[in-house]
């Protein structure tokens, strides 16, 4: 009998193609399965996708504060027969013009800012000037909120001499809600919580 010669070769083939099938096996399961790190970050990734709003704090100074909000001032007050704008410095001052008798008159409000309840600015009137001229505040403040639209943004309250300015209405249209946690006028810092829609 002849003894069968070993093909090396077919032998080295199969287990090439051995080697080969179980190396891709390997590599598909590693590379379609996670690790334990992307498995979290899907699981916080889908409990943050069902939130509203990511919320972020937000502190600004003097100058800050005065531009930003005098941009959502001037967004919003496009088509009143008012115009005003905000300064903070020793005290709130809102300045505006309005036309009275078909003249352009200046006023200005000296004001002390409080946080209320709902985190919007609280000004408490302390004094009212028309032109260079002293006004009792709580006859202007009634004059202003009876004869002019000033929106949601600014609301007055005569009796208590406030103006309140709604932070929410400013930023309405945006989404955008925003909440006062910290007004210092003597250290300069004003703190903001900002919640920015997350869809």
């Amino acid at each position: 009998m002849e003894e069968k010669k070993v093909n090396y070769w077919k032998w080295a083939f199969f287990v090439l193609v051995g080697i080969l099938f179980i190396s891709g096996c390997y590599l598909a399961t590693k590379i379609t399965s996670q690790t334990k790190e992307q498995t979290n970050i899907a699981k916080v990734s889908d409990k943050n996708s069902k939130q509203k709003y990511t919320s972020v704090d937000v502190t600004l100074d003097k100058k800050q504060a005065n531009a930003t909000i005098n941009y959502y001032l001037r967004k919003n007050q496009k088509k009143g027969k008012i115009k005003y704008r905000f300064l903070v410095d020793k005290s709130a001052i809102m300045m505006g013009t309005t036309k009275i008798l078909g003249k352009n008159v200046s006023f200005t409000l000296y004001t002390k800012p409080t946080l209320d309840k709902n985190g919007n600015i609280l000004l408490k009137v302390k004094s009212v000037a028309i032109g260079s001229l002293n006004a009792p505040a709580g006859f202007i403040l009634k004059y202003v909120k009876n004869n002019y639209d000033l929106g949601k943004v600014a609301i007055i309250d005569p009796k208590a001499k406030t103006i309140t300015l709604d932070l929410n209405q400013l930023t309405k249209k945006q989404d955008v809600l925003v909440k006062g946690t910290k007004l210092d006028l003597v250290n300069d810092e004003f703190k903001f919580n900002v919640k920015v829609p997350l869809k």
